[in-house]
């Protein structure tokens, strides 16, 4: 039997013994509770329901005897209550005396004492009835006579019930005591009988094991005393674990056996080991201190080329801030070899190596490849060994080893090491010799600098002696700050009076053009349906009459735009808005605007182009339009023969523009008018002055446009020159900065050509009412437009909203003219009331300017109108001041047009919103 079984089956047996022990007390334990259960549960509870069954019976005599003694003859619901609640308590206690488990005599005592509480539950309910009728005389006879047998016997059978559960209690209590001493006695003769039995199976199984194990120490003692690497061995082997030990030590044996002889080889290993790490220090140890790189590299090829066995070894240094390699040092070198001096990454093994930064072997070298040499012959290595040396992953060296022997594990390891290694020392001599040869440079400028010192020395001491004077003059200068403080002081109030004065001026020029726009659009509109004569019923006088009143009312707008522009600049409230500018769009507006006047006055009109101009440049559109008008105006105006000529170039003069690397665009006006004498071209850009300012003067104007013109070139960066001779004419120069555009390949010739013509178009339709051209021929062209506009403007229904008369008057007759029907409201609010009641409405003209709702509020409200967001409202303004456009378009505005209305515009975008 082996030593498992063994211990399995002793201490099998102790554990069965203990189970069977421990079941029996368990068993005992289990006995005990469910006797005091039976006691506590059964017995105690009945006695205890039996002690209330008697209380509550005497507790309802008690109450009854109460409610019969008092003096009043009724009892009342408090009490009946109180003694309902004792009657339920006495029914408790005997139905849960019922539901225990008992014998026949219990069970007849309690049925006994059922029927006897029923009865004196009879006998209580005749006593509250009696006292209820008033009858207490008959209530105490019940209570006395009638119940008295009811009440002994309930007496007395509820104290034999309690004799009964009390005598089956202690006979319980006794049991269980004498249960407990026959428990204890038998736990004891068992445990003692179980003690016997385990001490004879561990003696059994404990002297069994003790045997062999005696047999196995004896062969392990015996192998301190050896002096062999062959160890013992155990021959009699058990089925058992102590045959398992033996097993096991024999394989343990084998296995230091084993490991000796592994100890032996890792001895050797560690020799070789030994030796890489002594060469190893021995090389970095000899160029500790170093700090030339030739040096460096001398010791180092000269060291380890006779450690790895090699015979000829050459080493090269990467060339500071090139990318080449240059040979700096050799071992067993001859002069007459014909190795390279330098080399660069890539070429050759060598340069390989370089560029892949790891070793290269070649192990059969051409006889004729390199020849080393001695004092009795020559001969050429067969192996071949080049490894670059690296720092932070970029090769700053690399040395080439020959051999005759191929190179070994030994030779491999300690190249390995010395890559990984050398680099840093290296970079740092490297670095040294960059610092040795900044600190040479250094030194050489201190010098400089300690006689540059010796100078400022001398210098400073003549600062020092202009400081003292300086002193006095600050000293001085201070007094004279204050002073300028308190002038400061004076001109920052003199400055905000100022402002506050634009700011009324500015305000004061807004609403007077809206005071003047709205009369004059009416007196507009009036005079040229007048003018237009449609039903023809006016004499030719009478057209010729209200042509010069709208004539006049033009030039007055332009007089109050004039105004608005001066006032605009000087305010610093003029916005410049820069875009790409087609210098043949400017062309076309130049030519277009002003051909017609030449033509009318007889003069020759030149528009001259240079062709290094580009394509495009960029400034306002608008602005340089308005300069251009003003120019060109005061050239025709000024000039009663001869020509007016406009020329483009470009100006690279260095006196015209203060960046002189960038070139300028040059518009220049040349007439052949009356000139302007030398004294007088010094005012005449200033606001309302002329060259001839007297009353009598032959020529007409306010003085604004070349004041305005001025600015506004100022504005755009540029600036206005003028020559000029009296009597011969004058030519205003216009300088305006030129900006290169890059345009794309694809933005050829033939793609711009058809920009320029598309936009011509554009601008020829924008310009078709306002070309200067003889009377008869405006009519009969205006005849057939309105006769157009008429026939598509037909029955179409307009809601006109204004809170001027004149206007609503005006705008209604012109309206009608052409055959549309006209809604008016006087604001806001009275529009949106229309547009409710009538949902035909086609477009809707709509002032910004009014009482109760002005046209933002009421164009916002208009939009959240269901069914009228893309109803095309058209936003009438006479302030014409900054951002109103942009303001009306925000708001929810189909389009912008500013009063005075120009009546042919305001149908030609009528008929574009209807029919867009």
């Amino acid at each position: 039997m082996n030593f498992k079984r063994k211990l399995y089956l002793g201490f099998g047996s102790v554990l069965i013994i203990l189970i069977i022990t421990a079941a029996f007390g368990l068993y005992n334990i289990q006995e005990q509770n469910k006797n005091m259960k039976t006691i506590v549960n059964e017995h105690y509870e009945r006695v205890r329901q039996v002690n209330i069954f008697q209380f509550e019976i005497n507790n309802t005599a008690r109450m009854i005897r109460d409610v019969i003694l008092k003096k009043e003859n009724t009892i009342t619901r408090e009490e009946e209550a109180s003694i309902a609640v004792s009657r339920k308590n006495t029914a408790d206690a005997i139905e849960k005396l019922k539901e225990f488990e008992s014998n026949d005599n219990v069970k007849l005592l309690v049925t006994d004492l059922d029927l006897l509480n029923k009865s004196y539950e009879e006998g209580y309910h005749n006593i509250v009835k009696l006292l209820k009728e008033g009858n207490k005389e008959g209530a105490i006879k019940v209570l006395i006579e009638d119940n008295r047998e009811v009440r002994a016997g309930l007496t007395s059978t509820s104290a034999k019930l309690l004799d009964f559960e009390e005598n089956a209690m202690n006979n319980a209590v006794a049991m269980s005591r004498k249960m407990y001493q026959t428990t204890l006695t038998s736990f004891l003769y068992l445990i003692s009988i179980s003690i016997i039995i385990v001490v004879l199976i561990s003696f059994w199984v404990v002297r069994s094991i003790i045997s062999r194990i005696n047999h196995v120490n004896s062969v392990i003692s015996n192998v301190a005393e050896l002096e062999t690497n062959k160890l013992p061995r155990i021959d009699h082997i058990t089925n058992d674990e102590i045959g398992e030990i033996a097993l096991a030590y024999n394989g343990m044996a084998t296995s230091l056996e084993n490991h000796m002889d592994q100890e032996n080889d890792l001895k050797e290993k560690m020799k070789i080991e030994n030796w890489v790490k002594s060469n190893f220090i021995d090389l970095t140890t000899m160029y500790q201190g170093i700090q030339d790189v030739q040096t460096f590299a001398r010791l180092f090829i000269s060291k380890i080329t006779p450690i790895t066995g090699a015979t000829y070894g050459v080493f090269y240094v990467k060339a500071e801030n090139e990318d080449k390699y240059l040979k700096i040092a050799a071992y067993a070198d001859s002069s007459l070899e014909t190795s390279s001096k330098t080399f660069y990454a890539g070429e050759g093994l060598i340069g390989q190596a370089v560029l892949e930064n790891k070793p290269i072997l070649i192990d059969s070298l051409p006889e004729d490849y390199v020849k080393i040499r001695s004092g009795i012959g020559q001969s050429s290595p067969k192996y071949l060994l080049i490894t670059p040396i690296a720092y932070e992953g970029k090769v700053i060296a690399v040395f080439e080893l020959g051999s005759f022997t191929p190179f070994d594990e030994n030779h491999y390891r300690f190249l390995d090491i010395t890559q990984k290694t050398v680099g840093v020392s290296l970079h740092s001599i490297i670095g040294h010799m960059k610092i040795e040869k900044l600190l040479a440079e250094s030194q050489t400028l201190t010098e400089e600098l300690q006689s540059q010192s010796e100078e400022l020395q001398q210098q400073q001491e003549e600062l020092r002696m202009i400081n003292e004077q300086l002193e006095e003059q600050y000293k001085s200068s201070e007094e004279k700050t204050k002073e300028l403080e308190k002038i400061q002081i004076d001109l920052e109030e003199k400055n905000r009076h100022v402002e506050l004065s634009s700011k009324y001026k500015s305000e004061f020029l807004a609403n007077m053009s809206h005071e003047l726009r709205t009369p004059l659009n009416s007196m507009l509109i009036l005079s040229q349906l007048l003018a237009d004569n449609n039903d023809g019923n006016l004499t030719e006088k009478q057209v010729e009459y209200a042509s010069t009143i709208h004539s006049s009312g033009k030039d007055l707008l332009d007089l109050i735009n004039d105004i608005l522009d001066l006032s605009k600049i000087e305010s610093g409230k003029m916005a410049i808005l820069p875009e790409e500018v087609l210098f043949s769009d400017i062309q076309y507006f130049v030519e277009h605007q002003f051909t017609p006047i030449a033509t009318q006055r007889k003069l020759g009109f030149e528009i001259v182009i240079d062709e290094n101009l580009p394509y495009v440049f960029i400034t306002d559109n608008q602005r340089l339009k308005q300069i251009l008008k003003n120019l060109l105006s005061n050239a025709f105006k000024f000039t009663q023969q001869g020509k007016v000529v406009i020329e483009f170039k470009l100006c690279k003069n260095q006196d015209y523009f203060k960046e002189a690397h960038k070139p300028m665009v040059a518009i220049s006006v040349t007439d052949t008018g009356i000139g302007i004498s030398r004294e007088k071209q010094n005012f005449i850009f200033e606001a309302f002055n002329q060259a001839d300012g007297t009353t009598s003067r032959k020529f007409g104007g306010t003085g604004l446009g070349l004041s305005i013109s001025k600015e506004l070139a100022q504005l755009l960066g540029g600036f206005i020159d003028v020559e000029s001779i009296l009597g011969k004419g004058s030519t205003f120069t216009l300088y305006l900065p030129e900006y290169d555009i890059q345009l794309n390949n694809e933005y050829t010739r033939e793609e711009v050509a058809a920009t320029v013509i598309e936009e011509a178009q554009i601008i020829e339709e924008k310009l078709e009412n306002n070309t200067q051209v003889s009377l008869i021929e405006g009519k009969t062209k205006h005849s057939g437009e309105l006769k157009n506009i008429k026939e598509m403007l037909a029955g179409k229904k307009v809601l006109l909203v204004d809170d001027d008369m004149r206007n609503i008057f005006s705008l209604t007759t012109a309206l009608e003219t052409n055959k549309m029907i006209v809604e008016f409201a006087e604001n806001g609010q009275e529009a949106i009331e229309i547009l409710k009641k009538q949902s035909d409405i086609d477009l809707v003209l709509m002032d910004i300017m009014m009482p109760v709702m002005n046209g933002y509020e009421a164009i916002q409200e208009i939009r959240k109108m269901e069914g009228f967001l893309e109803l095309p409202i058209i936003a009438l303004t006479a302030k014409a001041m900054k951002n109103d456009r942009e303001k009306c378009l925000d708001a929810g505005a189909s389009d912008y047009i500013s009063k005075p209305v120009n009546l042919d515009q305001l149908l030609s975008l009528i008929r574009v919103w209807l029919y867009r």
